[in-house]
Formats: C-alpha cells, sequence, structure tokens
C-alpha cells in the first residue's frame, strides 16, 4: 500500500508531543468507579438476547455514537474490544464478536500475556502484561460517530502486531440457545457485508434492508477502522488479517466509526483525520466531559459508597442511551434503552424524555435540553398535513423513520397518542439548574400551546379536567371517523364500528373478551400501558372477582368522540377524569405561572394560577374516596352531580400509584394527603418487600409480574416518596428508599438498571440498561440520601 501523508504527519506530532499518560500525572475521579456496570461479553449470534429478547451484554456506549464496544470475558478476546454493537438506525445488532483484536509476535513467537480489564465511566481499559512487552488500551468516545482506542505498546525489541477480525454468521438466540438455524446471510440476502482494505486501515459496507421490525440499512452504511501506523491488509471473505511491525515502545492510535449514511460518511472524514492528528487532546476532552459530568452529578456528601456508585451507573445508563442527531430526529435525544430491541436506535418518547431530563438536567444539562427539543420539534402545527386538528400535540414516538403517513418507512413512529403534562416539570427543572432564560422563552410558548392541545383535544365534557384517550387515526377509527373494536367469542373473532354498537354489546355481554385499539392508546397516553384503572384485568383474575360478588361491567370502559365546534373528529376521550392527569394538570398550570412571572407575563401567570386552584379543589373534592383513604379516576357520567364533579370515584378497580399523583404535585390537601400516606405504609397495600408497587396488593387486578400492575416502576415509586416528603413524612420516605436500594435485585452490584422490579421478590424486570429507572435512581440519590432538606 503507498504511503499515507496523514500518517507521516500524525507520527510527527506523537513523537513532538511523547505519549505521557494523563492519567498516571492526573488521577481521574472516574477511577473511583470501575466496573460499575458489566462491560464484558462475547456475542456469538447478531442477536444475542436474554430471557426478555433484549440484547444480554452492555455495551459502552458514549458522546451519542451509534456504536459500542465490550470487554472480553475471556482469553481469547484479549487484545481486542469483542461485540462491536451496531445501532442499525432502529435496532441494535451486533456486527462482530472479535475484530481487530491485536495479537503481538516477537521473534516469530506469539506474545503471551496475562491480562486486567475494566471499565470506566467514559472509557473501556485494558492492561496485557508479559515479562518484556506491557500493551495498555484505552477506548473513549471522540465524536458522536467515532470511538478512539489509544494502544500503548512498551518494549526493548522489535515487534510484530496482527489484527484480526471476523463478522458474525450466526443469527439468533435466546440466553444462548439458537433460535434459527438460518445465518445472517439467509435472514438478510440483501444485506451483503463486505470488508474492504482501505489506506490505513479498512471498512466494512452493508446493503440496503428494510426490515421494519429488526434491520434497517441506507444501503451506505459503513463501518470503518482507521490506524496511525501503516497495515497490510488481507481479507478473506468476512474475515481480515491486518500486520505491521514496530522496532520498539510505541503508540499507535486507531479510530471506529459506525457511519449510517454517505451524507454522514463524508462529513466525519475530516473529523476523523482531526481525531488522528490530535489524539491526546480528544482523549483529555473526554476524561475532562466526564470529570466534569461526576462533579456536576456527585454532590451528595452523605450517600454511602453504594449509594454514589448507583449514581454513576444511572449517569453512565443515561449517558449510554444518548444519540447524536441522525435520520428524521432533529436533535440529539435519549433513547429508553440501547440494549432493549424496542428501545434502541434513536426511539424517544415524551413520557421518557421528561424524567430523563430532569435528571441529566444536573450533570449534562446541554443533552437534556436536546432531548426535550427533540420532542417539541415534531409537535404539530396548525398547518400540520397529516393532523391540522391536533395543533399543539406531541407524538408518542419519534424515531430514525418517518411512518408512512409522513412519507417514511418506518413501522415504530407512533401518532396515536401523547403522553402526561410533565413537560414544563422536566423544563423548568433544567431552568432552575441552568438559570437561562433563554430557555424558558424558547420552551414557554410550545409548553402553552400542549397544554391548550389537552384542554381543546382531550376534555369532552369541557371541565378543564381532560381525560385520556385516542388520536384520530387509522388504528382507532374507520375512515368516516367510526371507533374500531374486536369482539372475540370463543375461538371467532369479529371487527366491529361505531359506539352504537360497542355499547350494545357491552350491555348485552355475550362475549369473552374485546380489544379496543382505543382502549391501548388511551393507557399508553398515560404512560401506565395495562393499568388496572383503564379496565385492564386478566380474565382468571375478572373470573375470581365475579365469583367474590364483583359485577363484570365495572371493568368496562365507555368512550366518546371529540369533535370541534365545526364537528371535525379529534379524537377519543375514556369517559373518565384521571386523577393522575389532573394533578400533572395542576403542576403544569403551577409551572407555567412561574414562567411567565420569569417572563413578565403576569396577565397569563394568574390566569394559571387560577386554573391550578380550580383544578386542587377538584382533585380534592371529586376524586378522593373518604372510605377507603385514597385518590381515584371518576367516571363521567350523563349528569354531573350535585357537587359538580363529573361521577364518582371507580373504587371498585382498586388502587395504583394514580392515588399519590396529588401529594407529588401538591394538589391534595393535608388531610387527604395523611389518609394516603397510612395507605402507601400499609403492608397490605403497597408497603411490600420492594415498595410501592403499581397495583396494590389488595387489588383485583395485582400481580407481581404483570407489567403496571403490580411491578415496582422507579418513576410512581420517586412520585410516590416525592408526595411523602411534600406533605411532611420524609423520614418514613427515606424508609422506603432504604428499602428499595437494599431489596431491587442487583442493584449494587454490576448489573444494569433494569425497567422494573417485582415487589414480592425484588427480582429484575423488563428492559436492561433503561433510562427513566436510571433518571429516577439518581434523583433518589439527590433527594432521599442527604440530610433533611
Amino acid at each position: 500500500m503507498k504511503r499515507n501523508p496523514l500518517l507521516a504527519a500524525i507520527a510527527t506530532a506523537l513523537l513532538a508531543t511523547g505519549c505521557a499518560s494523563v492519567d498516571s500525572q492526573n488521577p481521574l475521579h472516574a477511577f473511583e468507579f470501575k466496573n460499575v456496570i458489566d462491560r464484558t461479553g462475547s456475542p456469538e449470534y447478531m442477536r444475542d438476547y436474554d430471557f426478555d429478547d433484549h440484547q444480554r451484554f452492555n455495551p459502552f456506549f458514549d458522546n451519542g455514537a451509534w456504536h459500542g464496544h465490550l470487554l472480553p470475558d475471556n482469553q481469547e478476546g484479549m487484545g481486542g474490544f469483542p461485540g462491536t454493537a451496531l445501532l442499525t438506525e432502529e435496532y441494535i445488532n451486533f456486527m462482530a464478536n472479535n475484530f481487530d483484536r491485536l495479537t503481538v509476535f516477537k521473534d516469530g513467537k506469539k506474545v503471551n500475556f496475562t491480562m486486567q480489564a475494566y471499565s470506566l465511566p467514559g472509557a473501556l481499559v485494558q492492561t496485557l502484561t508479559s515479562d518484556d512487552v506491557t500493551v495498555e488500551m484505552t477506548l473513549r468516545f471522540a465524536t458522536n460517530r467515532t470511538s478512539l482506542l489509544e494502544t500503548k505498546i512498551t518494549s526493548d525489541s522489535p515487534l510484530e502486531l496482527v489484527w484480526d477480525g471476523e463478522l458474525l454468521e450466526k443469527y439468533h438466540a435466546k440466553e444462548g440457545k439458537a433460535q434459527s438455524e438460518k445465518t445472517i446471510d439467509e435472514a438478510y440476502p440483501e444485506y451483503d457485508r463486505q470488508i474492504l482494505a482501505t489506506q490505513g486501515g479498512l471498512k466494512v459496507t452493508f446493503g440496503k434492508v428494510r426490515a421494519t421490525w429488526s434491520l434497517l440499512t441506507s444501503g451506505e452504511s459503513e463501518y470503518q477502522i482507521h490506524k496511525s501506523i501503516e497495515s497490510q491488509t488481507e481479507v478473506d471473505g468476512l474475515a481480515f488479517t491486518s500486520k505491521a511491525n514496530i522496532s520498539g515502545s510505541t503508540t499507535i492510535y486507531t479510530t471506529y466509526s459506525h457511519l449510517l449514511t454517505a451524507e454522514e460518511n463524508q462529513a466525519e472524514q475530516a473529523k476523523i483525520s482531526d481525531v488522528l492528528a490530535h489524539p491526546k487532546q480528544y482523549l483529555e476532552a473526554s476524561e475532562q466531559r466526564w470529570e466534569n459530568y461526576l462533579e456536576k452529578g456527585l454532590t451528595n456528601p452523605n450517600a454511602t459508597a453504594e449509594q454514589e456508585r448507583v449514581a454513576v451507573k444511572a449517569m453512565e445508563t443515561l449517558n449510554g442511551n444518548w444519540r447524536g442527531v441522525a435520520g428524521a430526529m432533529k436533535f440529539d435525544s435519549v433513547t429508553p434503552s440501547v440494549t432493549a430491541r424496542w428501545f434502541s436506535g434513536n426511539q424517544t418518547w415524551p413520557w421518557d424524555t421528561w424524567k430523563q431530563a430532569y435528571a441529566m438536567a444536573h450533570f449534562n444539562p446541554d443533552v437534556a435540553k436536546d432531548n426535550i427539543r427533540a420532542m417539541f420539534a415534531y409537535q404539530i402545527q396548525a398547518d400540520d398535513a397529516v393532523r391540522p386538528w391536533d395543533e399543539g400535540y406531541v407524538p408518542d414516538l419519534l424515531a430514525y423513520n418517518l411512518s408512512p403517513e409522513r412519507g417514511g418507512d418506518g413501522g415504530n413512529w407512533n401518532e396515536r397518542n401523547t403522553k402526561p403534562s410533565l413537560a414544563a416539570w422536566a423544563v423548568m427543572e433544567v431552568y432552575k439548574t441552568t438559570g437561562d432564560k433563554a430557555w424558558l422563552e424558547e420552551m414557554y410558548p410550545k409548553l402553552v400551546a400542549y397544554h391548550n392541545w389537552w384542554l381543546r383535544n382531550r376534555d369532552h365534557n369541557g371541565n378543564g379536567v381532560p381525560e385520556y384517550g385516542a388520536a384520530r387515526d387509522k388504528a382507532h377509527n374507520t375512515p368516516s371517523g367510526q371507533m374500531l373494536f374486536t369482539v372475540k367469542r370463543g375461538d371467532q373473532e369479529q371487527t366491529f364500528s361505531g359506539l352504537e354498537q360497542y355499547y350494545e354489546i357491552i350491555k348485552n355481554g355475550q362475549y369473552d373478551h374485546i380489544e379496543i385499539p382505543a382502549q391501548t392508546a388511551a393507557s399508553w397516553e398515560s404512560g401506565r400501558d395495562d393499568a388496572a384503572v383503564f379496565g385492564f384485568i386478566d380474565n382468571n383474575q375478572l373470573e375470581e372477582y365475579v365469583a367474590k360478588g364483583g359485577d363484570r361491567a365495572d371493568w368496562d370502559v365507555a368512550f366518546a368522540q371529540n369533535r370541534s365546534q365545526d364537528g371535525t373528529l379529534l379524537g377519543y376521550s375514556l369517559m373518565q377524569e384521571s386523577v393522575d392527569q389532573a394533578s400533572y394538570m395542576f403542576s403544569d398550570n403551577q409551572y407555567l405561572a412561574q414562567m411567565a412571572d420569569i417572563l413578565g407575563k403576569q396577565s397569563e401567570a394568574n390566569e394559571f394560577r387560577d386554573k391550578a386552584d380550580k383544578l386542587a379543589s377538584y382533585i380534592n373534592t371529586c376524586m378522593f374516596d373518604e372510605s377507603t383513604g385514597f385518590f381515584y379516576d371518576i367516571r363521567i357520567e350523563e349528569q354531573p352531580l350535585a357537587n359538580g364533579c363529573a361521577g364518582k370515584p371507580i373504587v371498585e378497580r382498586g388502587k395504583g400509584p394514580e392515588g399519590w399523583s396529588p401529594l407529588f404535585n401538591g394538589a391534595a390537601t393535608q388531610a387527604n394527603a395523611d389518609a394516603v400516606v397510612k395507605v402507601m405504609k400499609d403492608s397490605k397495600e403497597f408497603n411490600s418487600y420492594v415498595p410501592l408497587g403499581t397495583a396494590a396488593l389488595s387489588s383485583p387486578a395485582f400481580g407481581p409480574d404483570i407489567y403496571w400492575r403490580g411491578r415496582v416502576w422507579v418513576d410512581q415509586f420517586y412520585f410516590g416518596l416525592k408526595g411523602m416528603e411534600k406533605y411532611g413524612y420524609r423520614d418514613d420516605a427515606v424508609e422506603m428508599a432504604t428499602a428499595f436500594f437494599n431489596h431491587a435485585d442487583g442493584l449494587v452490584q454490576d448489573g444494569p438498571i433494569r425497567e422494573n422490579y417485582n415487589p414480592l421478590t425484588g427480582a429484575q424486570q423488563g428492559a436492561p440498561n433503561f433510562s427513566w429507572s436510571a433518571a429516577h435512581l439518581y434523583m433518589l440519590y439527590n433527594d432521599f440520601f442527604t440530610e433533611n432538606k
């Protein structure tokens, strides 16, 4: 191969600057937090799944990058960073086990090393030691597409360096057991993976695949390796070998880049050249970036060492789920989980965003801001081509690829529903941590438009208390606007449309089960997907409920069409007012009032405070049940009650975390809060082994493994503790926080942060490396493992 002029310049620069280790001169705070998350692994399959169909290893991602690396978990992986993980637009797939693994030869014989490998916040480190040769390898992320490996070799003798790698051929396994006999090439013949030698390195090219639910590539994506040393590369099918010779001690720099489009490829080349020309600057910048995160984020001197490690684990998790802008997304965002099958790529939800941003405001405020901006970038405008009647609406799920309705081919993009009104809560926290008034000026009109959408499109009875519901969408209604539903009777299924037919079938009761897409969307809109309060209950639970004297009709849900004054169908509301959404709207009014004060909009501030006062009164008057001492959703009856309430509390579906939402948001009276805390502390209700599950133990629909009817979700747990603290029960909240910390399985070990936990056993459940759990764990560290605030 021809000599590369850039390589010569890099070599000269390295000789001039030397290879002194920044780490040895200035010990980093990060070194106190080795192996907070287990980053080891040797994937053998492209989809190497765990028991829950998520990737079972935890690659290191950082700086918004679209690829990740692992540490070796065996001697065969020594000298490399296995399991190159690629984010193929909307899904994570492993590319290789070992790729660019270094082997060292001296006098024609392989040097036998002992290995020490560990992760740090912001880095993977590997040290190989023999009698006369030492290799120190440090991998960090230099840009949002490129990682940088420093390989420091110490030797008094000439050495031959050999790098090798091979692309995976196995397709799909679960818990290490093959789930398909297909190879990757057989599963995706158009993927057409090819390794090509290039000047200064090599690249892997990928064909165009549009497999909606598993693999998406543009036909232009590439994985590139560039080195600061000349090497000779030979390619043999899906494998390669690169060789180079050195005369003694030297330092080599390697970049790894995953580029999703030709445009990205072109733009990144100048960055790669600069990284290789100034590698120490990029390594030091990465070090300093993480030192800044730790300095900003670890501000609780009263936390134990274990609690602080969990806080760092949360910070690593959130930064690992940060994705640089790509595809249809207009800003950087934070996904729920980089390793979860349905949460990867840059798929971004508002409910997750508000929570993630609230936490990240404390250590990575720029990404917190962009995560919020990313959601509002697709806030519906009055001239929207798809749903102009939804002006102010924030869609439920944004992703790399637009939906077919918007001209894309993505299957994950979702506009069927939005999420609860916590955006202003998150925006205000960013302001509190940054003091950035321009941030409020930017976001305030967007938040007001979102607030107004709720009152215009989801307040069926016009009383200022919006309901959860479903958007006007092909999944919910016919082109003429009739609501869709499917009735199951035995082995038979039949799809119907229209509210009149729905109510007739509900009335006669001649069905085994009814699937209602609008009901599903309404539960998604709440953020609590199959919660009992929205009528969800397993068949065996329902049979037991009826056998004990309950009425099957208690679990039926009613709907209403919402229409504008000119008759345009706007969407659907559940015919129940949800206490959590009413409480979120209460605090939304309060936060908007605070912002209006800061921005000099006094009349608007007064208007929002007036709305908040009315909501607080309504919540305490209408949604609190004296006999059980708890808050509930209420049914919307044909005629309001004499006291002005839309209906009575839906007590029969049991208690859920919605009942402490008035405490979290500050809407409850002290007397009502006292009663709710008593229920929360009751070991027969919510005070289980891991406390504050998503259904009380007494609920007819409770199940410790049911998604939103038993499992402990850290956001609802945190909301409960903050509510208790707000009403004078901080000591009880700290006691519950400690119980959670001690009983949630794997939390203080090196396992990833999970989506949720079993309330009776503490077992981990759901997606690993989960962002909103991480966000609320960080907040627990900040708020409850400290002196009384």
